[in-house]
């Protein structure tokens, strides 16, 4: 048989494999263009021009857009920054909280899943509900809770701090909310981690005299390694999606200081129609979010990581 004959069987039998898988793989297909590949391409467009959305007018102005937001006294480079201290000040607390606490409670004997209940709940809470117990928290008058234990109760200040109308402890409360909100979720993902760790491991460190602050020094950070790198790429990403909180806690006052890139981006669109720089900051936004990635994969090797978890 000849070389030919044999290559034209092997494409028809391959043309009757793809002709087969098509009416599965084709409604998938159109749902992610139509829904992905066409907003990403058309948000490209819209960053190179100057989009009129009422005259449904695209005028292309290059880089213009770009321009005007990385430009010097710009309200970008404040909410960058505060993308950057987020994941930097709410990243560590999440992953030590969710490590000690899935561990403290996997060595509970009773009462295991009332705990795991209580700690996932706020993950499962809408963010609306917890920006308004924070809103309460934080109430720049002495109808706030923080006022008025500090003030009314203990005495320790003299006057009503207006904490979400300052930029850094405005951006305190967009921090702690973050931790309070996503701790749960660590811990839930250390807690079915732990479950994969050799009872071995525990019970001949036991025979060494090991307590349980060594055991988890020793053994389970150790073996925690891949869910560590797990959880810390995914909430440094995450990092740069922080939207409602800052819309619902600050509004990104004062002048735009507690701001965050997500925020910008709505700021930009819905309130000052300006289409073409806010489709710049999202993909400003989703560039960095690639970088950031390929930084972390390559910096702690998490593909090595993931094949020895």
């Amino acid at each position: 048989m000849h070389k030919s004959a044999i290559n034209s069987k092997k494409l028809k039998k391959g043309l009757r494999g793809w002709l087969t898988a098509c009416p599965f793989i084709l409604p998938g297909l159109i749902l992610v263009g139509l829904f992905i590949l066409y907003p990403m391409v058309f948000t490209i467009r819209i960053s190179l021009s100057e989009y009129q959305i009422v005259q449904g007018k695209i005028t292309f102005i290059g880089l213009q857009n770009f321009k005007n937001v990385l430009a010097g006294g710009s309200r970008f480079w404040y909410a960058y920054r505060n993308n950057i201290l987020y994941a930097i000040v709410t990243v560590p607390f999440i992953i030590l909280g969710g490590m000690l606490f899935s561990y403290l409670i996997n060595n509970l004997k009773h009462g295991g899943s009332i705990f795991r209940v209580g700690f996932y709940l706020p993950v499962i809470t809408s963010w609306v509900i917890v920006s308004l117990v924070f809103q309460y928290m934080f109430n720049n008058s002495d109808r706030g809770l923080i006022n008025y234990l500090l003030v009314d109760v203990f005495h320790i200040l003299d006057d009503y701090v207006p904490w979400l109308l300052r930029e850094w402890s405005g951006n305190a409360a967009i921090w702690l909310m973050g931790i309070w909100k996503n701790m749960g979720w660590a811990m839930l993902i250390y807690l079915a981690a732990l479950q994969g760790i050799p009872a071995d491991y525990y019970e001949a460190a036991k025979l060494d005299g090991a307590g349980l602050w060594k055991s988890f020094a020793y053994i389970t950070i150790p073996c925690l390694r891949p869910t560590t790198f797990y959880v810390m790429v995914n909430m440094i990403i995450g990092s740069f999606n922080v939207f409602i909180q800052v819309l619902m806690l600050t509004g990104g006052n004062p002048n735009g200081k507690t701001s965050a890139l997500q925020y910008l981006l709505y700021d930009k669109a819905f309130n000052k129609f300006e289409f073409g720089e806010a489709s710049a900051v999202g993909l400003i936004s989703a560039v960095s979010i690639v970088i950031l990635t390929l930084v972390l994969n390559k910096t702690f090797k998490l593909d090595s990581v993931e094949k020895e978890g």
